[in-house]
């Protein structure tokens, strides 16, 4: 029997990459420049964008792994291997068999991120993680005004709340060291805005991105 709130989140998703195709923003690139390692699985991935990007970089081993039917329709016509995977339950995959598991965008829309990102650390050596941060002065700001923030939008499809330390904190639980962290920031600020953003994270932000490895192994 199907899960009724299962189906509820296929159909937001199909809809969604029905809708549109992803354009690269930070967050892409950001992850990009944190995968090291091959083979590399894109959890919740859409339509691919990220294995493009990685492509013209060098990397050859590239899947794809998405709730989306639509989704994985798009990365398979762009040439990649991709499947239909819910990443609520254990991914079908074999423990250690990739280089690094990425997760853009991902566990902002989940009710336990914190299982899920255990099971992308079993099946991966390394992750590469972004998530938007909600405690961002104009997400606060919004709040304050009594208007919904932009990262809580009902069609943002985001059920939980990150902010940097709780991303942290949410990687530690997971058995995992963090090797390399950047912090998102608004173009426009250039340097300013780096600086803010290093020494009020919460605050000045915009998201965080990370690479982190089984904390064993990193040692």
């Amino acid at each position: 029997m199907n899960d009724p709130m299962e189906d509820q989140v296929a159909r937001f998703e199909n809809d969604r990459w029905t809708a549109k195709r992803q354009s690269p923003v930070w967050r892409h690139f950001a992850a990009a420049d944190l995968v090291a390692e091959e083979p590399v699985l894109d959890v919740g991935g859409g339509d691919g964008l990220l294995l493009r990007m990685l492509f013209r970089r060098g990397f050859r081993e590239l899947s794809l792994a998405d709730l989306s039917s639509v989704a994985v329709d798009h990365a398979r016509e762009a040439g990649f291997n991709a499947d239909v995977v819910d990443v609520t339950r254990p991914l079908p995959f074999e423990s250690g068999q990739f280089g690094t598991v990425c997760a853009v965008d991902v566990l902002e829309h989940l009710l336990d991120p914190l299982s899920a990102l255990r099971e992308m650390a079993r099946v991966g050596r390394c992750v590469v993680i972004v998530v938007p941060n909600f405690s961002y002065w104009r997400e606060r700001f919004d709040m304050v005004r009594g208007r919904t923030p932009f990262q809580s939008r009902p069609e943002r499809g985001h059920v939980y709340w990150f902010r940097p330390e709780t991303l942290r904190t949410m990687v530690a639980m997971a058995g995992l060291t963090i090797e390399e962290e950047r912090l998102g920031t608004p173009a426009r600020l250039g340097a300013v805005g780096l600086k803010l953003a290093r020494s009020m994270p919460d605050t000045f932000a915009t998201a965080i991105a990370l690479r982190a490895r089984d904390a064993i192994s990193s040692r």
